[in-house]
C-alpha cells in the first residue's frame, strides 16, 4: 500500500505544521521594533567640508590651524565647529549667530569671546580658551582663525 504525500487538510500532522509555522512568525514579529529609532528619524544637517586646511560650513568658512583636530556641531543646531590644539585643551570655537557668554565659557581657563561680522552681515562668535600657561602659545593661532572667517 502506498502512502499518500498529499496530507488532508484535517489532518494532525498538517495541523502541528502550520501551528509551528504560527508560532515562528508570531516569534519574528516580537523582533520588529514597535515604532522607528530616533536616530532614524534625525535628519543630517548642512553639509561641511575640509579642503587644504580650510573649514567649510553652510554660514561661514575658517582656516584650520595645521595639527589640530576638528570637532563639528550638532546637526539641530546652528553651524559650529571647535579647533582643539595638539595639547588637547586649548580650543576655537567657531558660532554662527551670537553665542551666551556663559554656555561657551571654560572653566578653569583663560577664554576671550569676540563677536565677528561676516561681509553678509553673518555674525560669527569666536570663542578662545585655552589654559594660562599655554595661552601665549596658541592665540596667534587664534587670531588666524579669527581673520580667516569668510561667508560662503
Amino acid at each position: 500500500m502506498k502512502k499518500s504525500l498529499v496530507f488532508s487538510l484535517q489532518s494532525p500532522a498538517f495541523r502541528h505544521r502550520i501551528g509551528l509555522i504560527l508560532i515562528l512568525c508570531l516569534m519574528c514579529a516580537a523582533c520588529i521594533p514597535a515604532h522607528v529609532p530616533d536616530n532614524l528619524d534625525d535628519t543630517p544637517g548642512p553639509p561641511i567640508s575640509f579642503e587644504n586646511n580650510i573649514y567649510q560650513g553652510a554660514a561661514f568658512s575658517a582656516q584650520i590651524p595645521s595639527g589640530w583636530r576638528v570637532i563639528t556641531g550638532e546637526a539641530q543646531a546652528p553651524q559650529s565647529v571647535i579647533f582643539v590644539a595638539p595639547d588637547g585643551k586649548t580650543l576655537v570655537r567657531l558660532i554662527a549667530g551670537k553665542a551666551d557668554e556663559a554656555s561657551v565659557t571654560v572653566a578653569d581657563q583663560r577664554n576671550e569671546i569676540v563677536p565677528v561680522t561676516l561681509a553678509n552681515a553673518t555674525t560669527v562668535t569666536a570663542v578662545f580658551s585655552s589654559p594660562v600657561s599655554t595661552w601665549a602659545d596658541y592665540y596667534s593661532a587664534f587670531e588666524q582663525v579669527r581673520d580667516s572667517l569668510s561667508s560662503r
